[in-house]
């Protein structure tokens, strides 16, 4: 049996669909740190058992409480602004089967204007007293004391989380800040929560304080870690952002040959290529990135090594004179349905 595990608090707009899209012979346990909406009526209608559980500021805590409360043999963790696939008890099977006891990493698509950004996140584990989460925020999955070793698990959860409107509308932003500064505080050189809270700031457009969180990340030159490469394309897309075109060239210019088969970085100087106006650096950035192809070994921007470097490929013929060439990468382009290029075939 799966027990599906979810943390909550006001997500009465959502909690339904990330609830009809688990598995109905799957078990659902919902707890609830605090809401004064439908969210409790909502879980317990789709079938879901219910705690209540005091918000103490601890991510983890909440965690291990609610997964306490499971029965299954494997816990599946979500969040209630995520929806999951169609196939999903058929994926879990298959990976059960082929890595009994072992550790899922599954894909998580963040939904972000627009645009789908991709990482992996550890949700499903046995269901034993080894494996725990840790973490007063950006909580993770560790098993036996270290961070779970993990297998891949072909699962892609839709979440949407990161939608501005979200950030506002439940005061995520402010919550998270808190958090933040209350861990800097203790730990002011944590390259990671640096980056967090640069993503936040980020996320809110807000240029100048996502710059001086970004490169205080940076600055802790943690290159071994997973976050760094995405770091440092976020940095390089706050430098554009604020036409500080050179510095965001320089600075990603001395990385290519360390992430060389990361696209998003090519994509993004075949940007700022644009921007400054170096056609022939055009061409070569969003070739490679095509050439790399999109990727999940980083946390990427969907498209970035397919249809969106094809697309801006196809400006660059066109503008060039290239009508062939320009055709070809439209078309690639459109089999994606990526609209702007479904505008321009026509």
């Amino acid at each position: 049996m799966i027990s599906v595990c979810l943390i909550v608090k006001n997500e009465a707009d959502c909690l339904h669909r990330a609830l009809q899209s688990v598995p109905q012979n799957y078990e659902i346990i919902v707890v609830d740190t605090g809401s004064d909406d439908l969210t409790v009526e909502i879980a317990e209608q789709c079938g879901a058992k219910t705690y209540h559980y005091v918000w103490d500021n601890d991510f983890a805590a909440a965690r291990n409480f609610c997964t306490s409360k499971a029965n299954g043999h494997y816990i599946l963790v979500m969040d209630a602004d995520e929806v999951l696939p169609i196939d999903t008890d058929e994926q879990i099977q298959s990976f059960v089967s082929c890595h009994p006891r072992a550790a899922g990493c599954v894909i998580i698509n963040n939904v972000m204007s627009g645009e789908i950004k991709k990482h992996k996140m550890v949700r499903f584990y046995p269901n034993v007293p080894a494996y725990y989460f840790k973490g007063r925020v950006h909580e993770q999955i560790y098993e036996s004391g270290e961070p779970a070793v993990f297998e891949m698990l072909p699962l892609e959860v839709l979440h949407y989380g990161y939608e501005p409107g979200e950030y506002v509308t439940k005061n995520k932003a402010e919550r998270y800040q808190t958090m933040y500064e209350a861990h800097l505080a203790e730990h002011p050189d944590d390259g990671y929560m640096l980056y967090q809270m640069g993503k936040l700031y980020f996320s809110l457009n807000e240029w100048e304080e996502a710059e001086q969180y970004l490169w205080r990340s940076y600055n802790q030159m943690q290159r071994n870690r997973l976050y760094f490469p995405v770091m440092l394309v976020m940095l390089g897309y706050v430098l554009k952002e604020q036409n500080y075109t050179q510095e965001a060239l320089t600075l990603l210019k001395s990385f290519e040959s360390v992430y060389t088969d990361f696209p998003d970085l090519y994509f993004l100087l075949g940007l700022l290529a644009m921007d400054s106006g170096d056609m022939q650096e055009v061409e070569q950035n969003f070739s490679q990135a095509l050439a790399i192809g999109d990727t999940v070994k980083y946390t990427s921007v969907y498209g970035v090594g397919t249809f969106k470097a094809a697309y801006n490929l196809g400006l660059y013929y066109e503008f060039t004179g290239n009508v062939n060439l320009s055709q070809q990468c439209y078309q690639f382009a459109a089999e994606y349905a990526y609209e702007p290029a479904l505008q321009r075939l026509k």
